[in-house]
């Protein structure tokens, strides 16, 4: 019962009071009493402290029995109706504040995982909480309500601002669990702790749930690191390896490179030597046979060598085959195949070459080594050279090839020497 509601039960007391005044007959005594009553209806300050008055009024009016009794009767009940049925109204309001105090202890309990996140609105918190045991009058209600309203709104802010901050992890988890996964796949490596974190932040709205799996993939990330520090070490282990496997191939590609050269190159000339000549020749009737490419073969003779060796010296004469080994390897392509035949003899391989232009190599070079000149002991001499040329026809065989192109040398040799001679001429 609120105090503008007991302010008027005390003024229709004190009416009452008065009224009796006039109406008991008795003397000194009851007016003492109704005094005294007087005197605490004034002190009352609640429902049941002014009940209780009137109950003493009413023995008072049967002990005494008052001069109009049943009017004062009919005003006394009329007035406990009022105060019954206020007091129903203080007891229905004595039952929304409880309500009241339990819904809000109920948002209290809701919010209380975030109220704690932040310094201002976990003091607050604390605050409303300790205060709620205390409301208990309308007044207390009102302001209690204003610092709940600032409480709430706080927090409602703080959860929109949660909810964005659990969005956006989830995001960048998802991006960080992707990365991961990419990254194991490419390695060859599986887990599924992996696959389990993902589910997980598919489903959670919670962001706690949210950080906890941003921990787990962090473990995952710091042992993917561990692991590719591993691989990386691996790897520069394995670089190491291949490199000194490739120092290794190298070395002996040049050795096999030196032995080849053992093999197919005349140690004298630098020129090709006879297994390689033979093995150069036949690959040139193969690609005729099959492509019908025309190739050209020419076989030069240093003209009365054996005279040189016994006028000079052999070594004067292995000089003499150095030089002009020398001079004809300027005058051929990189695909032209110059080899030692024979002890004097060269034998030149011209592929993709028709017969004149084979005849105006030959001769190009027969000039070339006739104006050389040579010297022993401060004397100078001359070489000069004869050559036979001929080119691959349709009917040929390997032998009657060089057979004919022989054939030409000798012609070459037989007509006066330092001269070419085709095999057709």
């Amino acid at each position: 019962m609120n105090i503008d509601m007991i302010k008027e039960y005390k003024d229709l007391s004190v009416f009452l009071l008065k009224t009796l005044q006039g109406s008991l007959p008795g003397g000194q005594g009851s007016g003492k009493v109704l005094g005294s009553l007087y005197e605490s209806l004034q002190s009352a300050a609640n429902a049941s402290q002014i009940k209780r008055i009137h109950k003493q009024v009413k023995d008072l009016l049967l002990k005494e029995k008052p001069v109009d009794v049943n009017l004062l009767l009919v005003s006394m009940q009329r007035l406990k109706n009022d105060l019954l049925s206020q007091s129903n109204v203080e007891n229905d309001l004595q039952s929304l504040i409880d309500e009241f105090k339990s819904l809000v202890g109920m948002a209290l309990h809701h919010i209380e995982g975030l109220s704690l996140q932040e310094k201002e609105s976990r003091e607050l918190f604390i605050q409303c909480r300790d205060e709620l045991k205390e409301v208990a009058t309308p007044a207390a209600m009102n302001s209690y309500v204003g610092k709940f309203k600032r409480l709430f709104s706080l927090n409602i802010f703080l959860d929109d601002e949660t909810g964005r901050e659990r969005d956006e992890l989830k995001k960048i988890i998802s991006i960080l669990a992707d990365s991961i996964s990419g990254l194991l796949q490419s390695s060859g490596a599986f887990d599924s702790g992996l696959d389990e974190c993902v589910e997980r932040l598919q489903r959670t709205q919670s962001l706690t749930e949210v950080q906890e799996i941003r921990e787990l993939l962090l473990q995952q990330t710091k042992g993917l690191q561990a692991r590719t520090r591993q691989m990386v070490a691996d790897v520069e282990q394995a670089r190491g390896q291949v490199d000194d496997a490739n120092k290794k191939v190298e070395v002996l590609k040049k050795q096999m490179e030196k032995v080849k050269q053992e093999i197919i190159i005349d140690p004298l000339t630098r020129t090709y030597n006879r297994r390689a000549y033979d093995e150069k020749i036949n690959q040139e009737m193969m690609g005729y046979q099959r492509y019908g490419r025309p190739t050209a073969l020419a076989i030069i003779d240093i003209d009365h060598f054996k005279l040189v060796n016994d006028t000079y010296g052999h070594r004067t004469g292995d000089g003499v085959l150095r030089v002009l080994s020398e001079v004809m390897k300027k005058e051929i392509r990189e695909i032209d195949v110059l080899a030692r035949y024979g002890g004097e003899e060269f034998a030149l391989i011209l592929p993709h070459t028709p017969y004149q232009k084979a005849l105006d190599v030959a001769e190009r070079i027969r000039q070339k080594v006739e104006d050389s000149r040579f010297t022993y002991k401060g004397k100078p001499f001359s070489v000069t050279i004869s050559i036979g040329v001929g080119t691959l026809k349709e009917n040929d065989t390997l032998d009657s090839y060089v057979e004919r192109v022989d054939q030409a040398l000798y012609r070459a040799k037989n007509g006066g020497r330092n001269r070419v001679v085709g095999d057709d001429g």
